[in-house]
């Protein structure tokens, strides 16, 4: 399948040597964002939507994973032959050289050949993805990250020590963000003030409108973080501190969710208590059936909060693993499930409010404005 992607690709953008193709926007994205139904990326379907309901032009292009299982989109241009070249010609750059440097270079030589006559207004990815290799194909473009995650001071592919990223500040990339607290982060922790200008709130496409308020039980959705973003021994130590936790709280049920770019820790030992079950599917049908989250720092804790599902933190210390608590505030950091238990309907209206400060209501005016009317 992979030899599938890989051939469609190269005839594709051989085809383009001959096709002059101007677009509005060009979408980027790595393929182990596939999360919806039908293989789609859910961050981007309703932005594409969109495009299509204003006569915006736009193309979809996708990053192949090889560490990830994901199924392909059904709708993207794989970008499979590009993606490889590029990775192929890094190898014979200069080791001194800045990668943000030598991607701008291979950007500006692959345009002589497969980019010639493809031309874009907008550059719109997630995970920063190809940013510089674009910016060196058009640096006139605008280009944009749209936020799929945590964003906070010492995340070191936005802001570290107060400094942007390189990737975002020398490509000139405005970030578009969910909601004012993490615009507020970004500008309070950056020394350069970078993010003042190079940051936008476009809001979220969160539901915000569910209805359902799901049996109260000791029911407990559990978000795995079990991914290669943590070193072996601080996987261990998720797991121990999670198999401990299960184990005190036995009369609770845990419902095991996996990460996307879950790496097949073995999870017999949790999984042979009698508590616990794994859980998948849509994550509003998780709410449904559970009252309570747990994670280490995952970001469903903002969509539970959303849905008035308060969440219990494994505590583990780790500058980025106690995020919640000293960027984000999380009104609740420190109580125990039983604490949450005792004291329900306060804590389901508090991190609601919470939650609003983060995440607003996504703002197709503000989309539009952004990509159709600013420089």
């Amino acid at each position: 399948m992979k030899i599938y992607y890989l051939m469609y690709s190269f005839f594709y953008f051989i085809k383009q040597i001959f096709s002059k193709k101007h677009y509005d926007i060009i979408f980027y994205a790595p393929s182990h964002f596939n999360r919806g139904d039908d293989n789609e990326n859910l961050y981007f379907k309703d932005l594409l939507d969109i495009c299509k309901q204003s006569n915006i032009s736009f193309i979809y292009f996708e990053e192949p994973d090889n560490y990830n299982n994901q199924e392909r989109s059904n709708i993207a241009i794989p970008f499979d032959f590009i993606y490889y070249l590029v990775v192929l010609l890094r190898k014979f750059m200069g080791s001194e050289m800045e990668h943000v440097k030598v991607d701008r270079k291979i950007g500006s030589f692959i345009k002589i050949f497969f980019f010639r006559k493809i031309s874009f207004d907008n550059y719109i990815t997630l995970s920063q993805s190809m940013i510089s290799f674009f910016s060196g194909i058009d640096p006139n473009s605008k280009k944009f990250d749209l936020q799929h995650g945590t964003i906070h001071a010492k995340k070191k592919s936005y802001l570290y020590d107060g400094i942007p990223s390189k990737n975002l500040s020398e490509n000139n990339v405005c970030i578009l963000l969910s909601g004012v607290g993490f615009k507020d982060i970004l500008i309070k922790n950056d020394k350069t003030k970078y993010f003042i200008n190079n940051s936008r709130v476009i809001g979220s496409l969160l539901n915000f409108n569910n209805d359902f308020k799901s049996d109260f039980k000791k029911n407990v959705l559990v978000s795995l973080q079990f991914t290669d973003d943590h070193t072996e021994s601080e996987n261990k130590l998720i797991y121990k501190e999670l198999l401990e936790l299960i184990k005190t709280e036995s009369s609770f049920h845990f419902y095991l969710r996996l990460h996307p770019r879950f790496n097949n820790i073995n999870l017999d030992n949790l999984l042979s208590l009698s508590n616990t079950s794994l859980i998948g599917g849509d994550i509003y049908n998780n709410f449904s059936i559970c009252s309570f989250h747990l994670t280490t720092y995952s970001t469903i804790a903002f969509q539970a909060a959303i849905s008035s599902i308060p969440t219990c933190f494994i505590k583990i210390q780790s500058p980025k693993m106690d995020i919640f608590s000293t960027q984000y505030k999380y009104p609740y950091f420190n109580h125990s499930l039983n604490d949450l238990y005792n004291d329900y309907d306060n804590c389901s209206i508090k991190v609601r409010l919470w939650a609003e400060f983060f995440y607003v209501p996504f703002s197709n005016k503000i989309f539009l404005d952004i990509i159709c009317n600013e420089n």
